[in-house]
């Protein structure tokens, strides 16, 4: 679902844009930051402090290109887990769907034991769209219920994300880097890490 295109660019690349502008304010910060993908292309950066931090991250990330392969949310934490031993902040930026809910919930829920877990949930502007668009004839209507409908799962999936201690943002790609950096002085103003 990454590969989902939109007039700024593709969602994994506007993931990792956000992920290099996020992990440029962090290491600003004084803070460590790393790496780690999965669902196709698999890479680990460990977490490393100053100023070079973005540029090899920059070399690591390059040429990663979303795939065809499915997100192994489960996997992907278990992996991770013996990678990232310190309580850290995790953000995980994905394109979710309701068949993946079991499979994320749960690696949130095995992250969330030691870590504290950002979920950035990319959803289509298309979505957006369709629901401001007047509702006319049968097909606009039967849309604009499936739709709504789609949401409603995606906001109780979030809520038990939310229930296992996750911070759970729902947001469109173009969104996300101020987001994220928004997010990260949010937790690191609370303290709770």
């Amino acid at each position: 679902r990454m590969r989902h295109r939109e007039e700024a660019g593709g969602h994994l690349d506007q993931a990792l844009n956000a992920m290099l502008l996020l992990a440029y304010v962090a290491a600003e910060q004084g803070d460590a930051v790393g790496f780690h993908a999965f669902g196709g292309v698999r890479r680990w950066y460990p977490p490393a402090k100053g100023g070079a931090v973005v540029r090899q991250l920059i070399t690591h990330t390059y040429d990663i290109e979303a795939t065809l392969e499915a997100a192994d949310y489960m996997e992907a934490a278990r992996e991770l887990l013996p990678l990232q031993r310190r309580r850290a902040l995790i953000v995980l930026i994905t394109n979710s769907r309701d068949e993946d809910s079991e499979d994320l919930l749960g690696a949130v829920r095995l992250l969330a034991r030691r870590h504290l877990v950002v979920v950035a949930d990319l959803r289509e502007a298309v979505i957006d769209r369709c629901l401001e668009s007047p509702v006319g004839d049968l097909d606009s209507a039967l849309r604009f219920h499936g739709l709504s409908d789609y949401l409603a799962a995606r906001g109780r999936n979030h809520e038990q994300l939310r229930h296992q201690g996750a911070l759970v943002m729902d947001l469109l790609a173009r969104q996300l880097p101020v987001a994220l950096v928004n997010q990260y002085f949010t937790v690191k103003s609370s303290g709770r890490l």
